[in-house]
C-alpha cells in the first residue's frame, strides 16, 4: 500500500492532465461499485415494451424511490447502446422538472439523483442552457416548466432520444411542457419519456394513464422498505384515515371526490390561457395559525376581476375573476409578507387583503414597516369556511371565476377538499380573493381597517 506521504508526492508531481484523468477513472470504479448494489423496487423496475413515442409512468406514495428509479433508467440508457452512433456519446436527453432549479436540485444533485447513481455526472451551464454531462459526451439538458418563458425554451429545446418529466402533476404548464417535447422527440429508433409524481388529479396526468402508449407503475409508502419505519410511521400518522391517503401513500390518481364543493371538470371548463385587462388585482393572504408556524402553509393568491362585461352560464354579464397566481408556501412571517408585497407591485394590485382569525394580525404590522405604501386591509370571517367557500365555489359552476394557465396546487386543494375538513391555506386565500373581488360586501366577512 502506497503510504500517504508518497501518495502526496505522486499527485504533486502529476500534470492538470493526469489529474483530471485519475479523478476520472476514480469516478468510474465508484460508480461501477455503486451500480451493483442498487436494489430496486418493484415498481422501480422499467417495462420491456416502451413502445416508440411511449411512456413509463410511476405514480408513487411519499418516499417510494419515484425520482431515484428515473435517475437509474438514464444513467442505464447513456450506457446502453447508443440511440444515433453519430451523436458524441450516442445521446440526447432532456429532464423538464416543475422549475429548472428543480430539475439540478432533484434530478442531478440530490440524494436520489444522477450524480448518486453515476458520480462521473457534471453540471455545465453554457450560452444554450445547463445540462448533465457524462464523460463520453452523453447529455441530458435541463428544463423548467413554470412560466412562459420555460414553454418558449422547450419549444427550441432541439430532439431528444429520451425525455424525464420529474413530478409531472407540480409541472405549473404541463400541458406545454409534453406538446413541445414531443415535438422533439425523434432521435433513435426508440425515443419515449420516462416519468415520476405523486399523483393528483390534474386532467392531463388523468389522461396519460388513459392513454394506449403508457405504461404505468404503482409504489406504496408501506412498502417502500429502504425508507427508515420511523418516517413511515410519521407518513402514515398524517395521512392515514383521510381521503388523500389513498393518494399521499398509495399512489393512486383520485379523482373528483364525493362531497367536494369544485370539480376537475368544473376548473377545466372555465380555464383560460390567458389573463384579460383588470379592473382590480387583489393579493390575498391566509397565515398559518400563528406568526412563528412554518407547519402549514402561509396562503398567498393574486386574483383579479376583468375590467370586461362577459354572460356567465346563464346568460347574465358581468365582470368575470381570475386567479392568476399562486405564490403560496411554507415560510416565515417576513419572507410571507415580502412575497405578498412583490406580488403587489408586479401586479400593480389595488390592495393586499389578509384574513386575522387565526391570529394573522401580524401581517398588518409587517406589511407596513417593510413598506408603508401598500394599500392594506384586514377581513375577518364572521362565518364558518364552507359558508364563504360555498358562493366562491358557485361562481366556477355559473363559467364567472377562472383559472388562468394552471396553478395546480391550488386546483389540487379545490377539487380535494370537502367541507368539515380542515380547509388549507391556498384555498382559503382563494375564497377571500374572489369574495373580496365579486361578491362583498355580501355579508361573508367584515371589513376591518
Amino acid at each position: 500500500m502506497t503510504a500517504p506521504a508518497d501518495l502526496d508526492t505522486r499527485l504533486a508531481g502529476m500534470s492538470p492532465a493526469e489529474l483530471e484523468l485519475l479523478e476520472q477513472e476514480l469516478a468510474a470504479r465508484l460508480w461501477q461499485k455503486r451500480w451493483g448494489k442498487w436494489q430496486p423496487y418493484p415498481w422501480q423496475v422499467p417495462p420491456d415494451d416502451i413502445e416508440t413515442l411511449g411512456w413509463w409512468l410511476q405514480l408513487g406514495g411519499r418516499g417510494t424511490g419515484k425520482t431515484d428509479g428515473c435517475a437509474r433508467y438514464m444513467v442505464s440508457h447513456v450506457n446502453g447502446p447508443p440511440c444515433d452512433p453519430r451523436l458524441r456519446g450516442g445521446h440526447r436527453m432532456a429532464i423538464i422538472a416543475p422549475t429548472q432549479g428543480d430539475a439540478v436540485e432533484a434530478c442531478v444533485n440530490g440524494p436520489s439523483g444522477l450524480r448518486a447513481h453515476d458520480p462521473r455526472v457534471v453540471l455545465r451551464t453554457t450560452a444554450g442552457g445547463t445540462f448533465a454531462r457524462w464523460p463520453n459526451g452523453a447529455e441530458a439538458k435541463l428544463f423548467g416548466a413554470h412560466t412562459p418563458d420555460d414553454v418558449e425554451r422547450l419549444r427550441a429545446g432541439g430532439n431528444r432520444c429520451l425525455v424525464w418529466m420529474e413530478e409531472v402533476a407540480a409541472q405549473r404548464r404541463l400541458g406545454a411542457a409534453i406538446t413541445h417535447s414531443e415535438m422533439g422527440l425523434r432521435i433513435g429508433p426508440n425515443p419515449h419519456y420516462i416519468a415520476s409524481t405523486t399523483p393528483k388529479p390534474r386532467t392531463e396526468l388523468i389522461e396519460l394513464t388513459r392513454r394506449g402508449d403508457v405504461t404505468v407503475t404503482r409504489g406504496r409508502t408501506r412498502d417502500a422498505i429502504h425508507l427508515p419505519q420511523e418516517q413511515r410511521d410519521k407518513l402514515t400518522a398524517k395521512y392515514a384515515g383521510t381521503r388523500l391517503e389513498k393518494q399521499e401513500l398509495d399512489g393512486l390518481l383520485l379523482e373528483d371526490i364525493e362531497g367536494a364543493l369544485w370539480s376537475r371538470t368544473t376548473l377545466d371548463k372555465t380555464r383560460v390561457g390567458a389573463a384579460p385587462p383588470m379592473a382590480r388585482i387583489v393579493v390575498a393572504m391566509d397565515p398559518a395559525a400563528t406568526s412563528g408556524d412554518e407547519s402549514d402553509e402561509m396562503g398567498i393568491v393574486v386574483a383579479g376581476l376583468g375590467q370586461q362585461y362577459l354572460p356567465d352560464v346563464n346568460g347574465t354579464s358581468r365582470r368575470h375573476g381570475y386567479a392568476l397566481d399562486d405564490l403560496s408556501g411554507r415560510m416565515p412571517p417576513l419572507a410571507a409578507a415580502r412575497v405578498a408585497i412583490r406580488a403587489y407591485h408586479q401586479h400593480k394590485a389595488d390592495a393586499i387583503v389578509a384574513e386575522v382569525n387565526n391570529g394573522g394580525d401580524w401581517i398588518g404590522t409587517v406589511i407596513r414597516q417593510i413598506d408603508p405604501s401598500v394599500n392594506y386591509r384586514t377581513v375577518r370571517a364572521s362565518r364558518g369556511k364552507q359558508t364563504r367557500a360555498e358562493p366562491v365555489a358557485a361562481l366556477s359552476e355559473q363559467r364567472a371565476a377562472h383559472i388562468v394557465t394552471s396553478l395546480p396546487e391550488l386546483e389540487e386543494q379545490l377539487v380535494s377538499w370537502v367541507p368539515g375538513d380542515d380547509s388549507p391555506d391556498r384555498l382559503d386565500a382563494y375564497v377571500w380573493a374572489l369574495t373580496d373581488l365579486m361578491l362583498a360586501p355580501a355579508g361573508n366577512f367584515a371589513a376591518v381597517a
